[in-house]
């Protein structure tokens, strides 16, 4: 058991990791946060072949990322606007600038267990064989979009 936590952190690491690329980067050119779901969660469906209770449960996770994404992206915004608000100034303000990217890093944290709770939801749903097959795709998609030093 113990040799099984220690492997399992790091996957589930690297699996957080990937998918919030996939959500991230620009999947095959869409340029919305939806459109971009959409995507992930078309290829997911295809290549796992899941059945209707796993369908059910992806979408019910895709409705909560969705969300999510829609209740934090005001936040979002107002970064960019006092970013750019103290680029303009004559002299920028550090400690709103420290203030800014403590608030950030809060953000950041928030997502990423919001995130790690959806994939560990999924993961549950699947059965071993779609697991392979999952990490496989991660694999793929990594080796594909590594990034050069």
């Amino acid at each position: 058991m113990k040799s099984f936590t220690k492997f399992s952190r790091p996957v589930l690491i690297l699996l957080v990791a990937v998918m919030g690329f996939v959500f991230a980067s620009n999947c095959r050119g869409h340029k919305s946060f939806e459109k971009r779901v959409e995507w992930v969660a078309g290829k997911l469906t295809s290549k796992l072949d899941l059945d209707d209770a796993q369908k059910a449960k992806l979408e019910s996770i895709k409705a909560e990322l969705i969300a999510k994404h829609k209740e934090v992206r005001p936040k979002h915004d107002g970064w960019i606007t006092e970013v750019t608000a103290q680029i303009k100034n004559d002299k920028i303000d550090t400690k709103a600038l420290d203030k800014m990217s403590a608030e950030r890093d809060s953000h950041h944290t928030e997502m990423r267990k919001f995130f790690q709770q959806k994939l560990v939801e999924f993961h549950a749903v699947l059965k071993p064989e779609q697991r392979t097959k999952l990490a496989e795709l991660i694999e793929k998609f990594a080796s594909k979009h590594k990034l050069e030093d």
